[in-house]
């Protein structure tokens, strides 16, 4: 069982009062994982869903070549595993932990059941899964169509709008990504983006001095963007 604070906080479960949010909390379990362990792999069989309550995880397919693709990558209070509730379908995409992460994981009869009772998930599931397929559709067009400068720059913007901290200089990107988790989010080179990387620091776009990435100049990384 997980606590109700938590589900608290997920938008998924905004509108439920507390009694709602106890059922749930009780049809819960607590697993924890350390980081760069798998949750799941593609071609799993489903039956789960999992509200992540602590860290981030990044969604990946292998191509046949071997390749790994990072599709996206989600944060506490995100969720993942509704497709094959839905349809029994296998895993159609692995769940790599980015760091430690923490979940709370439902079967399929009681998540079922949780949507038989509010309906209002329902709606919310719908319009979560068309914001992930429209954001799907733009990171293909931008692979395709932009050049590794403006596909890092708008990687970059994005991690520090979703993961962003103040800083004295700019904005910190709090999430740490190796370079090859980079290369593998928008379809290139481990050393491409160390070279792009080391060419924004050079322009002063960004700062590496630290371990985190600080974004020092986000409308000359947006005028890099098509």
């Amino acid at each position: 069982m997980i606590d109700t604070t938590n589900l608290r906080n997920i938008p998924l479960f905004r509108e439920f009062e507390e009694a709602q949010l106890q059922q749930v909390a009780q049809t819960a379990t607590l697993r924890s994982y350390h980081k760069h362990e798998f949750i799941v792999r593609e071609g799993d069989p489903g039956g789960t869903f999992y509200i992540i309550l602590d860290g981030s995880v990044a969604v990946t397919r292998v191509a046949s070549d071997g390749r790994e693709t990072i599709l996206s990558i989600l944060k506490s209070n995100d969720f993942f595993g509704e497709m094959s509730l839905f349809d029994s379908s296998l895993r159609s995409a692995s769940i790599k932990t980015l760091s430690d992460v923490k979940v709370g994981v439902i079967d399929e009869k009681a998540f079922l059941e949780v949507l038989e009772r509010s309906p209002k998930i329902a709606r919310y599931l719908v319009t979560a899964l068309s914001q992930r397929l429209r954001a799907a559709n733009q990171l293909i067009a931008a692979t395709t169509s932009q050049d590794i400068r403006a596909r890092l720059a708008s990687l970059l913007l994005n991690l520090s709008q979703s993961f962003g901290e103040k800083a004295d200089n700019g904005v910190k990107i709090t999430l740490r990504l190796t370079n090859q988790e980079m290369a593998n989010m928008i379809g290139t080179t481990r050393e491409t983006v160390n070279r792009t990387l080391n060419r924004f620091w050079d322009e002063k776009l960004i700062d590496m001095r630290t371990s985190h990435v600080i974004v020092v100049e986000p409308d000359k990384l947006r005028s890099l963007i098509p």
